[in-house]
């Protein structure tokens, strides 16, 4: 595990962030993986196949809605919640909640969110 993995605040969980790593990100930026295509075909998650836009180095990745937020966020009763969270790409497992990586992000956001 690398230190930017190790969970260092444990309160912090994606289901309650409001700086989130899936706010305010162009279309196609969170690349999905070739392992991700074939797990989601496999599991016949065609919403999120469908849902996919051209995204960096001819890869593909999730689109966003026209506010920055991924289109898999919110879930009835938790805007904050990710609809596609237990199946979500790689790109997205990698940003260990609570990690050293997330808290950087998180009061980066936060900062610029600040003004």
């Amino acid at each position: 595990m690398d230190d930017q993995d190790e969970v260092v605040d444990p309160t912090v969980t994606c289901d309650r962030c409001n700086a989130a790593c899936c706010r305010d990100v162009p279309d196609g930026t969170a690349l999905v993986s070739a392992e991700d295509l074939v797990r989601w075909r496999r599991d016949g998650r065609k919403d999120i196949l469908d849902s996919l836009v051209p995204g960096h180095f001819s890869q593909q990745g999730f689109a966003t809605h026209a506010n920055g937020t991924c289109v898999h966020l919110g879930i009835t009763g938790n805007a904050h919640a990710c609809s596609i969270y237990e199946t979500r790409g790689e790109a997205c497992r990698a940003l260990v909640p609570g990690s050293r990586q997330c808290l950087t992000y998180r009061r980066a956001k936060l900062d610029l969110a600040a003004g």
